[in-house]
């Protein structure tokens, strides 16, 4: 067991038999705020409750002395357990971060704000009634110790506990109590009064190897959980405590292989919600919250264990991510999985944006391009299943759904525009307006910058004869989808992001899409900055991006964009938005050929082929993406099925010599890999 020796410190020293309680803590002593020039004391401030798959745990931090006593009263009568615990100051008192889960399996009690005197009292009051201490948390408020303490009704084998031990004395007593043949369980470092403190539990039973760590800076903690896994040691216990401006970490590891762990240490209490947040997309639970405070700020460690997934499927996930974004210079790329309806998998890979140093993280929003299209498909069939539109429907002229909103039916340059209806404009097949530039005429969205939506309208259909005639031939329009938007305007009287929000997004619980801005001022709380990188490269914000909305202006993360996937999957997992009918409608390829005679893949708002799997990919410069719903033949048994996407904040120039990353590839390497899929549900 290695345990750097320090200076010997004399400190009073009480000897800890049992602890646990439920009743309200002593009033800390507050501290004087220091005037010097720093960073301004955090107050306590409640986060928001996150929760596990099924509600299986709930994490929280900032609470109040008062609103954690409310939440030991709420998460009880829900048939919660506290699991752990931790105090520390902020604004002058102290606030509390937990864990809770949903077990009723042990009888357990927890007690809070004790001092030294209170807590002996208490351990030799709880082991007299047959409780014994599985977690003991040292904290410092106003340089006061302070100790919170969670109880087990278990009469097993013998145990100690001590507090207050100085550096010396907790050195002394790895010796003595491993000669007497207990192991140490519980390990936590603290200040009291300038003087850092250990408090320990120890029980008399057999069980694995073991070794404790004490006093490690960051650096050092690193570099031990690097050897300690090499040596086959996983880490069980931390926390963190400052010593002369210094954090400091109490580590204590079992010589077992266990799940796959993720420890973090040193964030703040922003980072540390997203940490946790993060991590639970990835499948992991929480087992250990340590905090402490530095200076005026309180630190966050956490150590969280995943049962749902094999250390080599994490790996291979990793591994696969992180080459294909290193081959393509790749930035910044966020995933989400789903499996049977039920989201399994995400995750944020590189940084928020080229000149920072910001990982992303599941809260990032992308700009999604052309993957807009199938979400405004989506609100269309809403539209036709109640009798608000058909997709016969002709769009301009007296009899269409616009009427001559855009102009009169003899100022259209094409008087076949009139034979265009809503069908034609899902499928591509209006006959005109297409991206390539075939008929000479560039793609209308990309030009006749600074004109609105009704301005360009009344443009194109002015001055742009359509190639073919509507319905016969299939040529790529955003043009045509920018018209649907208009078509819902028109039906519904809402603007169309409002209608898509009410009628399609939150209908299906998501709540981060928003149509994007066009500079850099413009972007939106959480959204990544975008790169467009190599020779030639061309802004990404020098696009008219809100005028983009129906075709390519949404902007979203992974997570809520399946949110609606599962939605309009045609699986009875999760109740669909759309009937069974409308789907098979949306998802049936158009029998129009491309300019070169060519069947195409393409259905209304999806690409399908023949399996069958739907997908849409979008491209913007500064911005790729992915969404793919697959049929129920792929999965380790041959019968799953799946949805996932995809976005990045970068690609690559059309002159680099680099080629952009392949999300369709890499996506299916990806799920192909995973040897199991979890049951759990993280949405």
């Amino acid at each position: 067991m290695k345990s750097p020796l320090v200076k010997s410190r004399q400190a009073v020293m009480w000897v800890m038999m049992v602890l646990l309680g439920c009743q309200t803590p002593a009033e800390a002593p507050r501290a004087e705020e220091p005037p010097e020039e720093q960073l301004p004391a955090e107050s306590c401030s409640a986060s928001e409750a996150l929760t596990g798959p099924h509600s299986a745990w709930l994490v929280r931090h900032g609470l109040t002395d008062a609103q954690y006593q409310v939440e030991r009263t709420e998460r009880t009568e829900q048939g919660y357990r506290l699991a752990d615990v931790s105090g520390y100051e902020a604004g002058g008192g102290a606030c509390y971060a937990v864990i809770w889960e949903k077990s009723s399996e042990v009888a357990w009690r927890a007690f809070h704000g004790l001092d030294s005197e209170r807590l002996q009292a208490t351990l030799v009051e709880q082991r007299a009634q047959g409780y014994r201490p599985r977690v003991l948390n040292g904290y410092n408020v106003g340089g006061a110790a302070f100790f919170a303490v969670i109880f087990h009704q278990d009469g097993g084998s013998e145990w100690v506990a001590r507090h207050d031990l100085s550096e010396s004395l907790f050195q002394s007593e790895l010796a003595t109590r491993v000669e007497q043949g207990y192991r140490l369980v519980h390990l936590s470092g603290y200040m009291s009064g300038g003087e850092e403190r250990y408090a320990t539990l120890w029980d008399k039973a057999s069980g694995p190897a073991w070794k404790a760590h004490h006093r490690l800076t960051a650096s050092e903690l690193e570099s031990t959980l690097e050897a300690s896994a090499a040596q086959g040691y996983q880490l069980t216990k931390l926390s963190g405590y400052d010593v002369d401006g210094t954090d400091r970490y109490a580590a204590l590891f079992e010589a077992t292989p266990g799940a796959p762990i993720a420890a973090r240490h040193g964030l703040s209490s922003a980072a540390y919600q997203r940490e946790v947040t993060d991590l639970k997309y990835q499948g992991y639970a929480p087992v250990i919250v340590a905090t402490h405070n530095s200076g005026r700020q309180p630190v966050f460690s956490l150590l969280w264990r995943n049962a749902a997934f094999s250390a080599a499927d994490l790996r291979h996930i990793d591994d696969t991510v992180q080459q294909a974004m290193a081959q393509a210079k790749t930035v910044g790329l966020s995933l989400a999985i789903t499996h049977r309806g039920r989201l399994v998998f995400a995750k944020g890979y590189g940084d928020a944006q080229l000149s920072g140093n910001t990982p992303v993280n599941t809260s990032h929003r992308f700009r999604i391009a052309s993957v807009s299209k199938p979400l405004t498909a989506i609100g269309i069939m809403r539209l036709m299943e109640r009798g608000q539109l058909r997709l016969t429907d002709r769009v301009f002229g007296k009899s269409g759904l616009l009427g001559e909103t855009f102009g009169l039916e003899s100022t259209y340059k094409d008087s076949r525009v009139l034979d265009i209806t809503v069908q034609h404009l899902l499928e591509h097949t209006a006959g005109g307006w297409d991206n390539s530039g075939a008929d000479g005429t560039p793609d209308p969205m990309s030009t006749y910058l600074g004109l609105s939506h009704e301005q360009l309208i009344q443009t194109v259909l002015r001055t742009v004869p359509l190639e073919f005639a509507p319905g016969t031939t299939y040529q790529y329009s955003n043009f045509g989808y920018s018209i649907l938007g208009r078509v819902i305007e028109r039906v519904t009287g809402l603007p169309y992001e409002t209608y898509m929000r009410d009628h399609v997004f939150l209908p299906s619980g998501a709540t981060r899409f928003a149509v994007g801005g066009d500079t850099l001022e413009e972007r939106l709380p959480d959204e990544v900055v975008y790169a467009q990188r190599g020779p030639g490269a061309y802004s990404p914000y020098r696009m008219q991006l809100s005028r983009m909305d129906a075709h390519g202006g949404w902007v979203v993360t992974p997570i809520d964009l399946l949110r609606v996937a599962v939605r309009v999957d045609g699986f009875a997992t999760v109740p669909d938005l759309l009937s069974q009918t409308t789907l098979a409608t949306m998802t049936t390829r158009t029998t129009a050929l491309d300019p070169n005679g060519n069947p195409v893949v393409y259905a209304q708002g999806w690409a399908v082929n023949n399996v069958p799997n739907w997908w849409h990919n979008g491209y913007l410069q500064g911005t790729q993406s992915l969404l793919v719903r697959t049929h129920d033949r792929y999965g380790p048994s041959g019968t799953e099925e799946f949805i996932w996407s995809a976005m990045t904040n970068s690609n690559n120039s059309p002159s680099s010599d680099t080629p952009d990353i392949n999300l369709d590839s890499l996506m299916w390497t990806v799920v192909k890999g995973v040897s199991a899929w979890p049951a759990h549900d993280l949405f």
